[in-house]
């Protein structure tokens, strides 16, 4: 329901913006354009590309889960993510210039999409994107819930993690995993006082260095399994190159964000050191 929500609502801005500059022409757009890139060309370039991967986020949700999906479906949904992505993300950053003057862009930033729906169709599409963006997000959080819930207790079962993480309740849910991830979630909250752009800075390392590690997994896989049967195999070249853009990315947002990296590795760090310590 959410799914099919979010995407008739992009679908409807996309619309509604695209009859808006139909009938008031391109004169925003084209006054966007010809401002020059900051930096030059190639570094605005370079730092845009590291940005907009973010607007990727979602792909590895679906991994997150991988063990309780059926046979098959896994590769679905990262065709139907692409297939999404494709159209939406494109369209929505070419309305964006087509609607929005750039020196106004920094301050509706933190609701950029609710203003677009302002200008091209008026408050009531306003407050539809703004609701579609609270469930959108409610659905975020149930899915890294049940995500982490997954993570923790397989890692638990690996030795990678205490043991006491594995206490369930009478209605069999490791209830303990489920509070610990509230309570770190409050807390990164509470340093970053409710900051957005730092709590985007720290999600935004931790998203790409997770689809770097799905790349680098799938290295391993290759160099110390190549015997396993498996249904799908990358080409190596797709792999190098996927890693390749992700670590640009990463680096690139933590050179425009370097305190963002600080509240990173403030929660990596004690992470690796448990794990570790459990290893030994």
């Amino acid at each position: 329901a959410i799914f099919v929500i979010h995407l008739s609502t992009l679908t409807l801005l996309l619309l509604a913006g695209g009859w808006y500059v139909a009938v008031n022409g391109i004169g925003t757009f084209m006054a966007n354009l010809a401002i020059p890139p900051p930096g030059g060309l190639l570094t605005a370039t370079f730092y845009g590309f590291a940005a907009a991967l973010l607007g990727i986020s979602g792909f590895e949700s679906s991994a997150n889960f991988v063990e309780e999906q059926a046979v098959g479906v896994f590769p679905k949904t990262l065709r139907n993510m692409w297939v999404a992505v494709t159209i939406f993300n494109p369209g929505m950053a070419l309305l964006g210039l087509a609607l929005v003057p750039i020196a106004e862009v920094d301050g509706h930033q933190e609701a950029l999409l609710a203003h677009m729906g302002q200008l091209s169709g008026g408050s009531w599409l306003s407050w539809l994107v703004s609701m579609d963006a609270v469930f959108v997000l409610s659905g975020a959080v149930l899915t890294s819930f049940v995500g982490v819930n997954g993570l923790v207790r397989r890692m638990a079962l690996d030795r990678c993690l205490p043991q006491f993480l594995l206490k369930t309740n009478r209605r069999g849910t490791t209830h303990r995993i489920i509070i610990f991830f509230f309570l770190l979630s409050v807390s990164i909250l509470l340093i970053t006082q409710g900051e957005l752009k730092a709590l985007a800075g720290v999600y935004t390392i931790s998203f790409l260095a997770v689809m770097a590690l799905f790349g680098l997994g799938n290295i391993l896989l290759k160099v110390k399994r190549a015997r396993l049967p498996r249904p799908v195999r990358a080409p190596w070249l797709f792999v190098c190159a996927a890693v390749f853009a992700v670590l640009a990315g990463l680096v690139g947002n933590a050179v425009m964000n370097p305190p963002y990296v600080a509240v990173f590795l403030e929660y990596f760090l004690p992470t690796v050191l448990i794990v570790f310590v459990m290893l030994e």
